[in-house]
């Protein structure tokens, strides 16, 4: 398999731009324009270094998040620039612009979620590709934004041909074939009970929709780790099975998720919520072929993961100067690791404590218990303490403290004995002199929830 990225060493993340307000009115909720998007991917491209990076916009269409699906073309007249005669316009201005700072511009889209006042929902129905109840009339599973939200039957909408037409005008609309990446979240599969369909043929609709993405020359990303069973007995809270499964079989059966293949393995390379995914299974699937967000606390304390990034602004608003120490955090203590730990081979892990401790290749050993990391027995990472490699090279490292540190680092892994020092803001890096590793150490005070890079000047 062969990605266009690499989700192990790229930082992916969500940014929501808006949601409906007021349908009857046609008004938007709007947190981040376009415009403002481009100042706070400016400012992530200054704190990160350049490292390559995709945004996927949350709330791109209609009148925002959970508007239109599973149609994709309407793009979200609200979010415009002034100077721009429609919203697509402004939308592919942010593509093209984003470029400039290394960032690919892409889209959170929905497959899986429909509504009534979409204008293809009259041939979703007739063509049997929404989940449908006993009675085959489709089945209100969820509620969004006030409105009722129907569950899409892959098997029907994937061979009615309904699917390619609405992905084909998608990417007539927006740069998605450019970006070469797009997130379509919740990609559950929901069986229907009549014309009943199975797991099975579901999954392998899907499979056959993921195809077809793919010969578009567009990775997909994805919210969860799908191991669905028949009837979500994986899942007993799930809504669709509470709502609609309990109709059609007394009682529900119970399984779990362990017996269940990671169905999207090799067409997903990158999940938000990497759940349902053992410890075991993270040491044997390369983080190159399926990376995300580790969402078991003790799996997370020892591989780390994917940063999220749209809460950040959400909790914080679009001011770099009030979400600058959250971005910090999570960036460098997370994310930072994560990268690091990727480029190295797992290959041992152990139980102790109620936590795991793992051994990568290079004498390296993440250990769940104190959430360190080590180098041959040498701290690099701990606690919030961070001194670790943005680079494959080791001639670029980034150096973080939540509560502050100053006086000696380890930087064993380094590939010079001289450094550029600089303090990272979203305005750029300020210079701040010069640094000597010496005997694999630098001396350095980092106060509180700042960063600062190193970067090799050896001559």
């Amino acid at each position: 398999m062969k990605w266009n990225y690499d989700y192990s060493q790229t930082l992916w993340m969500k940014m929501y731009l808006a949601e409906p307000e007021d349908f009857a009115k046609g008004t938007s909720r709007v947190f981040i324009t376009f415009s403002q998007a481009l100042d706070i991917i400016k400012a992530i491209d200054a704190m990160t270094q350049g490292i390559r990076k995709i945004v996927y916009l949350v709330g791109w269409q209609g009148l925002g998040h959970d508007d239109c699906y599973p149609e994709m073309e309407v793009v979200n007249e609200h979010l415009k620039r002034a100077c721009d005669a429609t919203a697509r316009d402004s939308l592919w201005w942010l593509f093209e612009e984003a470029k400039r700072y290394n960032t690919v511009v892409s889209f959170h889209v929905n497959q899986a979620d429909a509504y009534s006042d979409t204008p293809c929902f009259p041939e979703l129905v007739a063509t049997n590709s929404l989940v449908n109840g006993k009675d085959g009339k489709p089945a209100v599973i969820e509620v969004f934004n006030g409105r009722d939200a129907y569950k899409v039957s892959y098997k029907g909408y994937y061979e009615s041909g309904l699917f390619k037409r609405l992905w084909d005008r998608f990417c007539e609309v927006t740069p998605v074939r450019e970006s070469g990446t797009v997130h379509i979240d919740n990609f559950c599969v929901a069986q229907s009970l009549n014309p009943y369909t199975s797991v099975e043929e579901e999954d392998a609709a899907r499979s056959r929709m993921l195809d077809y993405i793919a010969s578009l020359g567009i990775d997909v990303t994805s919210e969860y780790t799908y191991r669905e069973m028949e009837w979500r007995a994986d899942s007993p809270t799930h809504p669709i099975r509470q709502q609609l499964y309990v109709t059609a079989v007394d009682p529900v059966p119970e399984g779990d998720w362990r017996d269940a293949p990671i169905r999207t393995l090799g067409k997903i390379p990158a999940t938000w919520w990497t759940s349902n995914v053992t410890a075991e299974e993270c040491m044997k699937i390369p983080a190159a072929v399926y990376s995300g967000r580790l969402t078991d606390p003790k799996e997370k304390d020892v591989f780390y993961g994917a940063m999220h990034g749209e809460e950040i602004w959400r909790a914080h608003g679009n001011d770099p100067a009030d979400w600058k120490a959250a971005f910090l955090l999570e960036f460098c203590t997370m994310q930072l690791p994560y990268f690091y730990l990727n480029r190295h081979a797992r290959l041992r892990l152990e139980e102790a404590d109620d936590a795991y401790i793992v051994t990568f290749s290079d004498g390296i050993v993440s250990d769940g218990r104190t959430r360190t990391i080590t180098v041959n027995g040498v701290p690099v990472k701990e606690g919030e303490d961070v001194l670790l490699p943005l680079d494959s090279r080791n001639t670029t490292f980034i150096a973080y403290s939540q509560n502050g540190r100053d006086g000696e680092w380890n930087v064993p892994d380094a590939a010079f004995t001289q450094a550029d020092l600089f303090e990272i803001t979203p305005d750029g890096n300020v210079p701040c002199g010069s640094v000597q590793i010496t005997d694999g150490k630098v001396r350095l005070r980092v106060p509180a929830d700042r960063a600062f890079v190193l970067r090799a000047n050896d001559r």
